[in-house]
């Protein structure tokens, strides 16, 4: 989770300049989303709604697919 927070924090910050620790509950949706295995897609929609429904903001598709990527490409490098 902590390296999981740390790429959400370096690769999608939509509001820039949150602390780390803002982004648990985050983290937490989407080490879900990768333990069932969802696609790329399923992640960049998943962060288009965060950054939706949860911090008010306007679409950033391209942002949440590049930032989906890094994170679906960490995991699947990750050991199991």
């Amino acid at each position: 989770m902590r390296e999981l927070r740390l790429l959400l924090w370096a690769g999608w910050d939509p509001i820039r300049g949150v602390p780390l620790a803002g982004y648990e509950g985050h983290a937490l949706r989407l080490a879900s989303l990768l333990g069932s295995r969802a696609s790329r897609s399923s992640i960049a929609a998943e962060l288009g709604r965060i950054r939706r429904d949860e911090l008010g903001l306007g679409p950033s598709p391209a942002e949440d697919a590049r930032a989906a990527e890094k994170i679906a490409a960490w995991f699947e490098a990750a050991p199991s």
